[in-house]
């Protein structure tokens, strides 16, 4: 069965999935407006999806390096059908780009529990988000994360409360500075407008509505049955839970107020939602119902491409 079959991690099913994967990618690609038969088209296509497996690969990378999860390939296979079910995402390469950005800082923000290079992580963890805010500006919301990270694992001091606000405004001065010098800093200000839109008509549609709410209604659960045993056993994940809440509320928020509601800005969930996800699978008492949640995800990640 399907859960039995991804409750460990091997390299060869890692090689399955991103085969699949690549399977669902050139599918949404032939199945796009934007499709042509050409070498450089194809070529770009296949640059881009380097990137998505790069992405994957990173966010799996934070996951076991934190111990987020237990040793499965549960977060990587829903990473993979989340990121199949919202198709749009592989069209979105600002989105792309930014959750690239933001996943090198999330690394940062969840190792703050080995106290080890503290004011270095803070300092690492901003500068990512700025840079992110470059590509998408409500990306600088999760500047916040750092402080909840910086207050839950207990690093607050005077210096380290200044040091994510430097190492934020860095990389957005230097592009401030890039604008002024080449006479283009209209290109900073419509950056920085923070444009906003809670005009959800294309969630009407079915390619969107089913797997949102199958999604909402699979990460509801997940956290209503886990949150409680994390909270109520002491163990080294409650800390990284307390921050993974924070930064599931940070990233719905982004969604709801991100002026694109295409489908794509549902990247900005993936990686927290398939955490929470993957923590409420193994503690399933029923075989029969993960691999019925399991198999739902699958049969939503094809059919989004039939309907």
């Amino acid at each position: 069965m399907l859960a039995n079959f991804f409750s460990k991690s091997t390299p060869i099913k890692v090689f399955y999935l991103i085969i699949v994967f690549a399977i669902f990618y050139f599918l949404a690609v032939l199945s796009s407006l934007y499709y042509e038969n050409s070498f450089v088209f194809w070529l770009s296509k296949l640059g881009v999806l380097t990137l998505f497996i790069f992405y994957v690969f990173v966010g799996s990378f934070i996951n076991r390096k934190n111990s987020l999860t237990l040793d499965n390939l549960y977060a990587f296979l829903l990473t993979v059908l989340l990121l199949a079910s919202f198709k749009q995402t592989f069209f979105n390469i600002n989105f792309l780009f930014s959750n690239i950005f933001l996943l090198f800082s999330f690394r940062k923000i969840y190792s703050l529990k080995s106290g080890i290079k503290t004011k270095l992580k803070l300092f690492d963890a901003a500068i990512w988000i700025g840079i992110s805010a470059l590509f998408f500006e409500w990306n600088s919301v999760f500047l916040l994360l750092v402080y909840i990270g910086m207050f839950i694992h207990q690093r607050v001091s005077f210096k380290n409360i200044f040091i994510p606000i430097v190492g934020f405004i860095a990389p957005i001065f230097l592009f401030f500075t890039y604008c002024f010098y080449t006479d283009s800093f209209s290109i900073f200000i419509q950056n920085f407008q923070f444009r906003w839109s809670f005009d959800f008509l294309k969630y009407n549609s079915i390619q969107l509505l089913i797997p949102f709410t199958f999604l909402l209604t699979v990460l509801l659960w997940s956290l209503i049955i886990v949150t409680p045993n994390i909270i109520v056993i002491s163990n080294k994940l409650k800390k990284s839970w307390y921050i993974l809440i924070v930064h599931l509320l940070l990233a719905l928020l982004v969604v709801v107020v991100s002026p694109v509601k295409d489908g794509s800005e549902i990247l900005f969930l993936i990686f927290p939602a398939t955490i929470v996800i993957a923590n409420y699978l193994p503690k399933s008492k029923s075989e029969n119902f993960k691999n019925l949640i399991l198999y739902l995800f699958v049969g939503i990640a094809i059919s989004v491409y039939f309907l």
